[in-house]
């Protein structure tokens, strides 16, 4: 048994195969941000923001490979790790120099897109957790493992693209150029963490492999060393602790939701087409949507009673239900989903209480919705959002009865006088695709 675990132990040795002159070398080389890596930074950053802008990950992945924002970070781990100290400072001074130009190439980038919408891409990167410690960790070790070895290994450019410096930075840009603080703020502190931990990785495995030192370091200066980078550590991963044991609780949450809406909800002609969680002053409402039959009273008292015992009793429950099919209700998706379900639940509910009689309608199957919907929506950028009220004569005060209407909504910085000429604009191509004005379009 020894032998062959003196193999394996042999195997897993690091310092066979290790250059450290030659690594000290072409590390420090790579530190300075010359006229050339300061061209890769500004096209890796503007790719990067092309990429989150589009939720393109090919493209993002592009950027980071040819991002040298990993150079300064290994100069840093490097220079203390070997006592360097001339080493270390020029390698922080290198990137901020270059984090400033990241920040500012996507910044610019987001001022003037024609999109600069939150996709799924830049979202994803603003609440970093202890995962994400590992990754720049993990990912730090076979940067500097694979840095210094006598033969260039292949997996640097996988290391480029785990440890991911440049979109989370360009995140933070889209930040500042929208004003959105907690992207900002979320972001930067992704990039940071993961700055922080691959530097720390390349300190720990330098001080591994015995390489030499700079300048002589004694015990009780290396004591302190340590401590101080121990804190720094510390203090770096309090934060991703905080949004992992967050994260964690939310998905427990939503397994309860599902559960208890599969158990006591859903039944034979009945489905949840969505659900979500609001907030109503101090109260959070757990809002579901549900077409088909709709439930009795007497039942939704009970539903109420049995959310203590799937563990949500801090929530308070509103069913949005409406007679419509969930056959019909497929042909809608996302938020149309849920705008059409609020919408005819005003509608009944106005009707109910006025006892009207019931009006003729305009049968919905008539007007291809979902294919004007999708068109208009192509064609003016503009409109963010459109739901389909095919009912809308039932929110009529009087006899007269209007037409179904294309409920559209507006990017936050669309001028009213840009709105009236969009709608205008809208209502006569809807008029000249369907052929009549038995559709109409209006603001939500």
């Amino acid at each position: 048994m020894a032998q062959p675990f003196r193999n394996l132990l042999q195997r897993l040795s690091l310092r066979e195969g290790t250059d450290p002159p030659g690594t000290i070398e072409r590390i420090n080389g790579g530190i300075s941000l010359t006229s050339e890596h300061a061209w890769l930074l500004v096209c890796s950053a503007v790719l990067a923001s092309i990429g989150l802008d589009v939720s393109s990950a090919a493209v993002v992945i592009g950027a980071m490979l040819i991002s040298p924002l990993m150079g300064p970070i290994l100069g840093a781990g490097m220079g203390m790790g070997i006592s360097d100290r001339p080493m270390l400072q020029r390698s922080l001074r290198e990137l901020g120099v270059a984090t400033v130009l990241s920040l500012a190439a996507s910044t610019i980038y987001f001022l003037i897109s024609p999109l600069g919408q939150a996709t799924p891409e830049l979202i994803a990167r603003t609440r970093p957790t202890l995962l994400d410690v590992g990754v720049a960790l993990f990912g730090g070790v076979a940067g500097i493992v694979a840095a210094s070895r006598k033969q260039q290994s292949m997996a640097l450019p996988g290391v480029a693209i785990a440890t991911a410096l440049m979109p989370p930075l360009c995140t933070a840009g889209f930040g500042l150029a929208t004003g959105s603080w907690a992207f900002f703020f979320g972001a930067f502190y992704l990039y940071l963490l993961n700055a922080i931990f691959i530097a720390l990785a390349t300190f720990l495995v330098v001080r591994l492999l015995h390489f030499p030192q700079h300048e002589f370091i004694d015990a009780a200066d290396r004591k302190r060393q340590f401590r101080v980078l121990t804190a720094i550590a510390v203090l770096a991963t309090l934060p991703s602790m905080y949004f992992l044991y967050a994260a964690a609780q939310n998905l427990r949450e939503r397994a309860r939701i599902g559960s208890f809406i599969d158990r006591e909800i859903e039944g034979p002609g009945r489905e949840a087409s969505q659900w979500e969680i609001a907030d109503q002053d101090t109260v959070r409402v757990l809002k579901v949507y549900i077409a088909g039959t709709p439930v009795e009273p007497e039942r939704m008292d009970s539903i109420r009673a049995a959310m203590p015992a799937h563990g949500l009793s801090k929530l308070r429950l509103d069913v949005v239900q409406s007679d419509i099919s969930a056959r019909d209700l497929t042909r809608f998706e996302g938020q149309v989903q849920r705008d059409i379900l609020l919408a005819l639940q005003s509608a009944l509910s106005a009707r109910d209480s006025a006892n009207a009689a019931a009006a003729a309608r305009v049968r919905p199957d008539t007007i291809p919705v979902g294919a004007v919907a999708r068109e208009m929506a192509s064609t003016f950028p503009e409109i963010t959002g459109i739901a389909y009220v095919p009912r809308p004569d039932l929110l009529a005060a009087d006899s007269v009865q209007p037409p179904p209407a294309l409920m559209v909504s507006f990017a936050p910085r669309t001028r009213t006088a840009d709105k009236r000429a969009i709608l205008a604009r809208a209502q006569a191509f809807v008029r000249a695709r369907i052929g009549s004005d038995s559709l109409a379009v209006v603001e939500r």
